[in-house]
């Protein structure tokens, strides 16, 4: 089924509820009492959504009033703390708190805060990730990003603002690395519909020193990659030249090439200077290349240490560590195996073209 994304121009206030609505019928979603909704607005910016940096709050309420449209389910408008400010401190901030009063069973969610459980992956960067318990509880997610360009990204839209998703308040170990992390992420949590807040939208050093450019678009898609791919395009900017889209077409996820939509505006957006482009990306390949040879040393120290407590463990039938409490004999077998399927299901995906 070939992917959709849909453009509104917003010449009023009155038109967010309206095109929404519309969007929403269109993409074909349905909520039911029994869901649980988690809508991802983009709140990792000090600057409000009339500066460009944040979603519009008015987004998130026409959603809802959506929703409530045809059920009373639970829903959760998540966020996680980021460098500067915690997810409470941004929803206070931004103005998000009205919403949890006006609505029934709507509730802000701070994911670092929540109840976190630890998952398996088997991902481009992941083995192993910890995550809020709510994220693994939702049965529809929404996420609505802003429209802006980055320095390092060149923008940031839909796949950027999953790397929200991630619990842990200092994310920028994951840098070097974050178009692999953002793959994982959408794979993990993939949303089942994709906003983009293109009211008030953000050009040149993006995502937080850029400048304001009054664009007065929403798009709507019912595939991630599709919706960024449009969102690169109205820009001004070749999806092949952003670094996570590019490797999504290496991987074959996507060719790219999605069926083009008519009068497609393009606003030529202002992006950092090249030379400024390149020493960042030179920057992060050079950090990713010595952190793989850091982590190989390590891994083996690691290693060591769990052999040391495996054969502890087989013995006594259980042992604690600080690292990762109490293992068991259970626990200690499942890890076990893990280790060893694992170098099959990566030769798998190579031989596939994964």
């Amino acid at each position: 089924m070939l992917s959709r994304v849909i453009v509104s121009n917003i010449t009023s206030p009155k038109d967010v509820n309206k095109k929404v609505s519309q969007s929403f019928d269109t993409l074909s979603i349905t909520f039911v009492n029994d869901d649980l909704v988690a809508i991802k607005p983009n709140l990792c910016d000090f600057r409000p959504h009339e500066q460009g940096g944040t979603t519009d709050p008015k987004i998130i309420e026409a959603i809802i009033v959506y929703i409530r449209k045809q059920s009373s389910c639970q829903i959760a408008i998540v966020e996680s703390d980021h460098a500067l400010a915690t997810a409470d401190e941004e929803f206070q901030r931004m103005n998000y708190s009205y919403l949890e009063d006006k609505y029934e069973n709507v509730s802000l969610v701070n994911l670092t805060t929540d109840i976190q459980k630890q998952i398996a992956v088997d991902g481009y960067y992941f083995t192993e990730l910890t995550v809020a318990e709510t994220l693994l509880k939702m049965t529809k997610f929404i996420n609505v990003a802003k429209l802006k360009t980055h320095t390092q990204t060149r923008i940031t839209c839909i796949l950027k603002n999953q790397f929200g998703l991630i619990s842990r308040r200092y994310k920028k170990r994951y840098h070097p690395a974050l178009s692999e992390v953002l793959l994982d992420l959408i794979g993990l949590f993939p949303p089942d519909i994709s906003v983009v807040d293109g009211i008030y939208s953000m050009e040149g050093a993006g995502p937080s020193d850029g400048d304001l450019r009054k664009t007065n678009i929403l798009l709507f898609g019912d595939d991630p990659i599709a919706t960024d791919v449009v969102a690169a395009k109205i820009m001004g900017i070749k999806p092949s030249r952003v670094p996570v889209l590019r490797l999504v077409k290496k991987k074959r996820i996507s060719d790219l090439n999605h069926e083009k939509i008519e009068n497609l505006p393009n606003f030529h957006f202002k992006q950092a200077p090249w030379y400024s482009f390149a020493a960042r990306r030179f920057g992060l390949r050079y950090q990713k290349r010595a952190s793989k040879r850091y982590k190989k040393k390590r891994e083996r120290a690691k290693f060591i240490s769990d052999v040391a407590a495996g054969f502890i463990v087989i013995k006594q039938g259980k042992y604690p560590t600080l690292q990762s409490g109490l293992i068991d004999r259970k626990i200690f077998w499942r890890v076990l195996t893990s280790m060893i399927r694992r170098p099959f299901v990566l030769l798998s995906h190579k031989l596939k073209g994964i």
